[in-house]
């Protein structure tokens, strides 16, 4: 008989500790989960973003285990992952196998698009030109039924304009916009004069009937919540909310830093500008966990089944996620696959879009995450079909 392997004691000792490690981190994961930093800001709360990392160690650890004479020792690992499930789960889409329909066109019900356009490009970031006329074809192609917006702009003038009027034409005769800054547009680009104003918020497109309008404020400094009620057909009604939670704000400077200590390593850190940039996350995370306890609150009073999507700025297993999750069901976790990264900068586990659903009205049909350098974020779509009526009779 094959005889198991065995290390030495004294690496044996230093896996068990090393093990440990990685159990205790992932169980901090969980604690962070639920743990509302709202109130008091700690950097705890950012180790959710760590959580992929920690999952991996501990399964590691299993296989590592279960080749030694030692293989009761993976239980470790074992139970720490299933204790956690509830913010693993949410880390890897494991749908690659199985039906994946992402076309409206075979099912009767709803295809929602969800999309941070960064202002279609206005500031030029991507450096491709005809970038703001590829984001409007991605749309047109994708045909949503309904197409939620962030950093979505307009004119302050003239509402229609410039992308308002053109994406009614391309089928989408309801719209509803919230406005949450007012920007002076030549400090965005050079192609605009001094009086220029732009309002850059949320913006609803779509092709069924919208009603019942609401704009939760969710923050004092003009955070707000987008939520209609749209009208599928006389026995069907939902309720579609659209945010785009706190961002941490990083600009050119500490983008460069950033970028500076993933290509250079240690060499490339300063104290300053670490303790900085540690500050901004701490402050946003403590801000978006105050945004999700209101999202929470207003999501209790609805009074049909509730989809939530947008740009939330945190990953799965946090407390933003977890909160405003809440029963609903992540659409990427039912048919995504892989890491579904949906920020194109820093680091590829950044998964920050989201479309929540409420499975008891809606069964999800396909999930896609289009692979397009348009902006700052990767649109994420989901296609449903209607579960039941969410109208008694």
């Amino acid at each position: 008989m094959k005889k198991s392997f065995s290390f030495p004691k004294f690496i044996r000792s230093t896996y068990v500790a090393v093990n440990t490690i990685f159990v205790i981190w992932l169980l901090l994961c969980k604690w962070v989960s639920f743990h509302d930093p709202s109130n008091s800001p700690t950097s705890l709360s950012l180790i959710s973003f760590t959580c992929l990392f920690a999952a991996f160690g501990n399964v590691a650890f299993i296989f590592l285990w279960l080749f030694t004479k030692k293989k009761l020792r993976a239980l470790f690992s074992i139970i720490a992952i299933a204790i956690c499930w509830s913010v693993c789960r949410p880390l890897i889409g494991l749908n690659y196998f199985g039906r994946n329909n992402i076309s409206s066109a075979e099912t009767t019900g709803l295809k929602v698009m969800t999309w941070n356009v960064h202002m279609f490009d206005l500031g030029e970031w991507t450096k491709d030109k005809a970038s703001k006329a590829k984001i409007l074809k991605l749309i047109e192609d994708e045909n949503p039924d309904i197409l939620c917006l962030e950093e979505f702009y307009w004119d302050s003038k003239e509402p229609t304009e410039p992308y308002t009027d053109i994406l009614q034409k391309l089928g989408y005769p309801y719209v509803k916009l919230v406005t949450e800054n007012i920007n002076r547009k030549e400090m965005i680009t050079s192609n605009a004069s001094k009086t220029d104003m732009i309002n850059v918020g949320h913006a609803i497109f779509s092709k069924y009937p919208l009603r019942n309008e609401q704009h939760y404020e969710i923050h004092s400094e003009n955070k707000k919540m987008l939520g209609v009620e749209v009208v599928v057909d006389s026995n069907n009604i939902f309720c579609l909310n659209v945010v785009h939670l706190t961002s941490v704000g990083f600009g050119r400077k500490e983008m460069d830093y950033i970028s500076d200590v993933k290509q250079k390593g240690v060499e490339a850190q300063d104290e300053d500008q670490s303790k900085s940039l540690l500050k901004k996350l701490r402050n946003a995370s403590a801000s978006r966990a105050g945004l999700a306890n209101k999202i929470d609150s207003f999501k209790k009073t609805m009074d049909y089944p509730v989809i939530i999507c947008g740009d939330f700025n945190d990953v799965p297993g946090s407390y933003v996620y977890s909160k405003v999750k809440g029963d609903l069901r992540d659409a990427f976790v039912e048919k995504g696959a892989g890491l579904g990264r949906t920020y194109r900068n820093i680091s590829p586990t950044l998964r920050i879009d989201y479309i929540f659903y409420d499975n008891e009205a809606l069964q999800i049909e396909g999930y896609n995450r289009p692979n397009v350098a348009l902006s700052d974020h990767f649109p994420v779509i989901a296609n449903f079909s209607l579960k039941k009526k969410t109208i008694k009779n």
